[in-house]
This record gives C-alpha cells, sequence and structure tokens, in this order.
C-alpha cells in the first residue's frame, strides 16, 4: 500500500501540539527536521491484525491509522529505528495513543490556521523545500532572516502554554535563542552561540564560505567551526 504522505501543514500542527518533542526519545525536535510517525503502523491498515490490536488498546473498530488522533512528531533517527514496530498493548503506548486523541481538535485548528496564515506557511514551506533538496539556495539564504522571523512572531501564540518563551528549534544545526531589531542570536550544533544581523541587504560576508548560512562568535563559525580570520 502507498505510505501517507503528510502535508506540512499536518506536520506543523502535530509538531505544535506535542510540545515540540519527540514521543519516541522524549527530546526537544527541530521543526523542520520533525517527521509525523504513526503510533499504530499503517501498514496494518487492511490486515486481519488490527482489529484485535484495536480492541487490546480499548480503541473503536473505526479508529482512523491516518489522523491525528494516531500521529506523533518524531526525530528521523527515532522513526528509523521504531520502522513498522507494533508495540505490545500497555498503559504507556494507551497514554500516548490519549495523548494524541485528546489533541485531534487543537490540531486540526492548528492545521487550519497554518493553512490560512499564508505568511508563517509560506516562510516554513520555503525552508522545508530547501531541507529537501539538501540546502539553501543563495536566493534563500538572502531570505533567511525575514523568515526567521516571520516563524517565530507567527508560531510564538500557537505554541503550548508550557513552551512559550523557550528557544524555538528550527533544525537540528540552528537553534534560534534570541532576537531584537538588529541582531539574531543563534546556537550551533556543538553549543556554540554567535550573532547574526537582521536586514536584507546583508553582505555575503556574513555567510560562512564553508556551510553557508550561520552565525558567528568572534571569528568562529557557529555551525561548521571554521575559524575565518579575514586573511
Amino acid at each position: 500500500m502507498a505510505h501517507y504522505k503528510f502535508s506540512a501543514a499536518e506536520r506543523y500542527a502535530v509538531f505544535t501540539v506535542h510540545n515540540e518533542k519527540c514521543w519516541l526519545c522524549g527530546e526537544p525536535i527541530g521543526l523542520l527536521e520533525t517527521e509525523v510517525d504513526h503510533v499504530i503502523p499503517e501498514t496494518l491498515i487492511g490486515s486481519a491484525a488490527l482489529a484485535k490490536i484495536l480492541n487490546e488498546l480499548g480503541l473503536p473498530a473505526d479508529f482512523d491509522i491516518n489522523s491525528f488522533a494516531n500521529w506523533m512528531p518524531a526525530h528521523r533517527r527515532c522513526n528509523g529505528e521504531k520502522g513498522g514496530t507494533v508495540f505490545r498493548p500497555s498503559p504507556l503506548i494507551q497514554l500516548k495513543l490519549q495523548s494524541a486523541i485528546d489533541r485531534v481538535d487543537r490540531a486540526e485548528a492548528l492545521h487550519d490556521e497554518y493553512l490560512s496564515d499564508r505568511k508563517i506557511s509560506r516562510a516554513i514551506n520555503i525552508l522545508l523545500a530547501a531541507q529537501e533538496i539538501g540546502g539553501f539556495a543563495e536566493r534563500h539564504k538572502r531570505m533567511m532572516e525575514r523568515l526567521i522571523t516571520t516563524i517565530e512572531q507567527g508560531h510564538e501564540p500557537n505554541r503550548e502554554q508550557e513552551e512559550r518563551g523557550k528557544p524555538l528549534f528550527l533544525a537540528p544545526w540552528l537553534e534560534v535563542v534570541h532576537e531584537d531589531e538588529r541582531w539574531i542570536t543563534l546556537r550551533g550544533p556543538s553549543g556554540l552561540v554567535g550573532m547574526r544581523p537582521k536586514t536584507e541587504q546583508l553582505h555575503p560576508s556574513w555567510d560562512c564560505p564553508r556551510c553557508g548560512f550561520t552565525g558567528w562568535n568572534g571569528a568562529r563559525c557557529i555551525s561548521c567551526g571554521m575559524l575565518d580570520d579575514g586573511d
């Protein structure tokens, strides 16, 4: 059977309502790296085993496998390790499913809001498209400051209460720590924090010659660690 293809709106809603954390390891997850995982594998759709599993989990026979009631955010590595594992019915799995079921209405509302909010959806879609092809094209790098600002401003009111005010992870290599009218403060994959100006007319020297879009801690790139002393 064909695998369900998640939309950016569905992905955003699942990421947001589940506290921006991977359901398998419990660690924070980046918006751009989020994969949507089925708690009950979609490979069971149409199988004789599905009815038995649903019954053991206390779920109705018409439970929709491809719905917010069965979707959770996951790191790619965690999702890959899980694969098509069918978990034995347990209080923990039932708790996770109940958590998803309880958030269905909120997730659907966020999904619809994402579709209607052209600014945030466009910003996220550009970054997702860039990530899919393996990096940011030059024109995307030039737009990055505006995209980050748009996402932060649009996403903050949508966050779960306990996540508001916390740094937003966009991707494994890039965390927005703080921003003001002139500067964005970023944290790289090693934990090194650096700065980058907020302007549409940014000089190309602010991009790392090795890895592209980044922030700088003195003369050191916070993404790849390269030292650029200007020589």
